[in-house]
């Protein structure tokens, strides 16, 4: 949880992956923001409590507009094989290869020459 500077906008994370905006002072649920595909680990407003920051536990942090409730960013840290082609590699099995991809590889397809 987490309380904007001026005290009347509260943030919270829950389980189900969704982080929920709260007037304090009423106690009214103001917007429930998901996108999340796990439990939430931590959320963070802006000074001025018109950004939120939610990190999940997926690895991604979203960051959101508080207003709207729009999502404007996900961040994600490079997976393992982030970026490595592998087209053309051999040796791997279908599974391998699909492990690989999961993981960030990149293959091009290409076309046979007919």
């Amino acid at each position: 949880m987490t309380l904007s500077a001026d005290g009347q906008l509260l943030a919270s994370g829950d389980t189900d992956g969704t982080a929920r905006l709260w007037d304090r002072s009423t106690g009214r649920l103001l917007g429930t923001l998901r996108g999340h595909t796990g439990v939430l680990w931590g959320v963070a407003l802006s000074a001025d409590g018109q950004i939120l920051a939610s990190g999940g536990r997926e690895g991604t942090v979203k960051i959101w507009e508080t207003n709207s409730g729009v999502c404007l960013r996900t961040l994600r840290p490079d997976r393992r094989y982030e970026r490595v082609d592998i087209t053309g590699l051999t040796g791997i099995n279908e599974a391998q290869r699909q492990a690989l991809l999961d993981m960030g590889a990149t293959e091009q397809h290409r076309t046979p020459a007919i």
